[in-house]
C-alpha cells in the first residue's frame, strides 16, 4: 500500500507527514516517476542545487521492502549539481529503502539548510533531527560505525545513508553511501546533502510493508525468483556473480575494460587477467541487498601485494576500472583499496579518478609538468600520487582544489581539454562504452539525469528479451538497432525503477512484465497490463525530457562529449566498434523519431504528449498548471 512521505525543513527544524493523492501515486507509481513529478511542480530555471530552497527527494517504490526479489531500490531526485541542464536521479540499494518503508514512510522530502550539521533519526516511524557535529569530518564507514553504536539494538536493525568528506566539502561527483557497500553515485547526490549540512539519515523499521494481497504477492515473488535463477544460473550461489568476477569474463571478452584514460584496451585485458588470478587469493564475502540473492557487492580483505591486510566494503567491479587500469595501475589489489578509499570519502569513481586519469595522460604527453601538478609525479601507475591527490581533493588543497571542481573545469584551467574523456563535461558510468555503442548512446542522449544507465543493455549484448519485444538480441557492434533498443528498453527500465526493484530482476528475465504488474496489483491494487506499464514508463521518460528542456537542454547538447568517444576502437577485443560523429547523428535522429521528440527543440511533440496523456503539462513553479 502507499504511505506518506516524511517532510523535513532543516532551516526551521520542522518534521511532518506529506500525504499525496492516490491518483497521483497511481499515475507516477513511485521512485523516479514520482520524483520527477514532484520536482516539476517546484523547479525554477534559476534554482541552484545548493540553494536552501532546493528540494531533495529521497524516494522508494511501492514494491521496495516487500517479498519481491531484489526490491531494494531507492533514489534521490533533485537538481543536478554536475550538469545543470539535467536532473539528479541517483539510485542505490542495500537495506535503506526497505527500512524506510518498514518505518512507515515511502520517502523523505528534504528542504532548507541547517545552520550546523545534523542527521535524521527515524525510530520505527518517529522522526527526529539530531546534531551531527561529532560526525562531520568522518568518512562514510566511520559515520555508520558511530551511528550503529548509538542506535542499533538486537531485533531492531538500523540502516544508514550518509555522506563523507567529499559531500561535506561539495566536491564534484560526491555520493550518498548506504549500508557499507552501496551508493547513490550519480548526479552529485552527495553535494545536495552536503549543501544542506545533512550528514546522514539513520532509520530503524520493524513493521512489514502492508500490502493488499500478501498471499498472491508472496506466490508471485517466489515464481519471479525462480525465473531469475533460471535466467542467471549461479545467482543464488555466493560469489558466482559478485562485483568482481564479471570483470574477468564478460566485460573482458567484450573489450569493456577501459585503460589509461581510454587509450589502451590491451592493457585492460591484461589487467583483467591478473585480477582473475589474484582475487582468488583475497577474502571475499558477498553482500546482497534487501531480499536479494545476486549478492554483487561484498566485504573483502586484500591479501596480495603492497595493500595486503586492508579491508573494506563496496562494489568493486566498475569502481576498480577507474581506480586501476584507467590510471595505468597494474596491481588489482591497489585498485581494490583505492576503490574502498573513494567509497569511504563518498565520491563516485567517474569523478576525481577520471580527472586524475586525464591529468596522467596529459603529464605523460608533456602537456603539463611538475609546475602544474605542484611537484606530483603523475606517471601512469603511480598509485602513491593517486592516494595523495584523492586526499588533497576532499580537503580542497593544492591541485586537489581544481580536481574538486570537476573534469571540465580542471581541463579548461590547464588547457588540456583534448584529454578530457567526458559526457556533458563530466565523467560517465565507467566501462569502455565504445565497445557497446548502445551504452554510450543511452548515457549521452537517452538519459536526462546526466550520464547514467537508463536502458537494459543486454539486448545489445546478444540477449533476447521477448517481454520487451526483442525476440533476438543484437551484437554489440551493430548500430542499426541502437535507437530501437534504447527506445524499447528505457521505458521498461524506468517503470521498473519506479516500482523500487533492481533492474537485474528484470533484465532478460522471461515473464518479468507479468511479475511486475502482478506484484504491483497485489501490493497496491493498481491494475496495469504490461503494455499499460510500459506506457507509464514512457510517460516518465517524457516528463524527464520536459524537465531537461525546461532547464535549457537542446539537441546540440547531444554532441557535447569527448572527441575520443567519436573514434572507433583501434585495438583490443572490440576493435572497430564505436560511433563516428555522423553515425551517432543518424542514430540520434532515428531515436528522436521513435521517442516523438522534436529535432528542433528536443522537446516531446504535442502528438506524443497527447498519446501519453500529458497534453498541456507545464513544468516549473513559474508555469501555470
Amino acid at each position: 500500500m502507499y504511505m506518506p512521505l516524511l517532510e523535513i525543513d532543516l532551516t526551521t527544524g520542522s518534521v511532518g507527514a506529506l500525504e499525496l493523492p492516490r491518483e497521483l501515486r497511481e499515475e507516477w507509481i513511485g521512485g523516479p516517476g514520482l520524483g520527477f513529478y514532484l520536482l516539476s511542480r517546484e523547479l525554477r530555471r534559476d534554482l541552484r542545487p545548493t540553494d536552501p530552497d532546493c528540494p531533495v527527494y529521497v524516494l522508494t517504490g511501492p514494491l521496495t521492502g516487500t517479498s519481491v526479489p531484489q526490491s531494494s531500490d531507492w533514489c534521490i531526485v533533485s537538481v543536478n549539481p554536475e550538469f545543470p541542464k539535467n536532473i539528479c536521479a541517483s539510485h542505490a540499494h542495500g537495506d535503506f529503502g526497505a527500512r524506510l518503508r518498514h518505518a512507515g514512510w515511502d520517502g523523505v522530502v528534504v528542504r532548507g539548510q541547517a545552520e550546523e550539521p545534523v542527521y535524521l533519526w527515524i525510530d520505527d516511524g518517529e522522526p527526529e533531527l539530531r546534531p551531527a557535529d561529532e560526525l562531520w569530518g568522518l568518512d562514510t564507514f566511520e559515520t555508520q560505525r558511530v551511528l550503529l553504536a548509538k542506535h542499533d539494538r538486537p531485533g531492531r536493525p538500523v540502516s544508514i545513508a550518509c555522506i563523507g568528506q567529499a559531500g561535506e566539502n561539495l566536491v564534484e561527483g560526491a555520493s550518498v553511501r548506504a549500508d557499507w557497500a552501496y551508493g547513490a553515485n550519480q548526479g552529485g547526490a552527495g553535494v545536495l546533502w552536503g549543501s544542506k549540512r545533512l550528514k546522514a539519515i539513520a532509520v530503524c523499521g520493524t513493521r512489514p510493508v502492508a500490502v493488499r494481497d500478501p498471499e498472491r504477492l508472496d506466490a508471485l515473488a517466489e515464481e519471479w525468483q525462480a525465473q531469475i535463477a533460471a535466467t542467471y544460473p549461479g545467482f543464488p550461489e555466493p560469489n558466482n556473480y559478485d562485483g568482481l568476477k564479471y570483470m574477468t569474463g564478460m566485460l573482458k571478452d567484450l573489450g569493456m575494460i577501459p585503460a589509461k584514460n581510454f587509450t589502451d584496451p590491451e592493457f585492460g585485458v591484461r589487467w583483467s587477467e591478473r585480477l582473475a588470478s589474484e582475487m582468488e587469493k583475497w577474502q571475499i564475502e558477498p553482500v546482497g541487498s534487501w531480499n536479494c540473492k545476486a549478492e554483487c557487492h561484498f566485504r573483502a580483505k586484500c591479501t596480495t601485494g603492497p595493500m595486503a591486510g586492508i579491508e573494506f566494503s563496496g562494489y568493486g567491479g566498475e569502481v576498480m576500472e577507474e581506480t586501476g587500469p584507467n590510471l595505468g595501475i597494474e596491481d588489482p589489489g591497489i585498485a581494490f583499496v583505492l576503490g574502498g578509499m573513494i567509497d569511504g570519502y563518498g565520491m563516485a569513481a567517474k569523478a576525481a579518478p577520471r580527472t586524475i586519469a586525464m591529468l596522467m595522460e596529459a603529464f605523460e604527453a608533456g602537456a603539463i609538468g611538475l609546475d602544474e601538478t605542484g611537484g606530483i609525479d603523475l606517471s601512469w601507475g603511480n598509485h602513491d600520487s593517486v592516494f595523495r591527490l584523492l586526499e588533497m581533493t576532499i580537503e580542497r588543497k593544492g591541485l586537489g582544489e581544481l580536481i574538486a571542481q570537476g573534469l571540465r573545469p580542471t581541463a579548461k584551467a590547464l588547457g588540456i581539454e583534448e584529454y578530457a574523456v567526458h559526457m556533458h563535461g563530466v565523467g560517465f558510468n565507467d566501462h569502455e562504452q565504445r565497445a557497446t555503442p548502445m551504452n554510450l548512446f543511452q548515457s549521452q542522449v537517452a538519459s536526462g539525469a546526466g550520464p547514467t544507465w537508463q536502458t537494459i543493455p543486454t539486448v545489445m549484448m546478444g540477449w533476447p528479451d521477448p517481454d520487451l519485444g526483442f525476440e533476438q538480441g543484437y551484437q554489440p557492434g551493430e548500430l542499426d538497432h541502437v535507437a530501437e533498443a534504447t527506445h524499447g528498453t528505457q521505458k521498461a527500465k524506468l517503470f521498473n525503477d519506479a516500482l523500487g526493484v533492481c533492474f537485474f530482476a528484470q533484465m532478460a528475465v522471461a515473464g518479468s512484465s507479468r511479475f511486475q504488474t502482478g506484484c504491483l496489483e497485489a501490493a497496491t491494487g493498481v491494475s496495469l497490463t504490461p503494455d499499460e506499464a510500459f506506457a507509464v514508463g514512457e510517460r516518465i521518460v517524457a516528463l524527464q525530457r520536459l524537465l531537461t528542456v525546461y532547464l535549457g537542454y537542446t539537441p546540440d547538447d547531444d554532441f557535447d562529449m569527448s572527441q575520443r568517444l567519436f573514434e572507433k576502437l583501434a585495438s583490443g577485443p572490440a576493435t572497430g566498434r564505436g560511433f563516428t560523429r555522423e553515425e551517432f547523428s543518424c542514430v540520434r535522429d532515428e531515436f528522436y523519431e521513435l521517442q516523438g521528440w522534436s529535432l528542433t527543440t528536443g522537446a516531446p511533440t504535442e502528438e506524443s504528449l497527447a498519446r501519453l496523456g500529458l497534453s498541456g503539462f507545464a513544468v516549473g513553479a513559474d508555469q501555470p498548471g
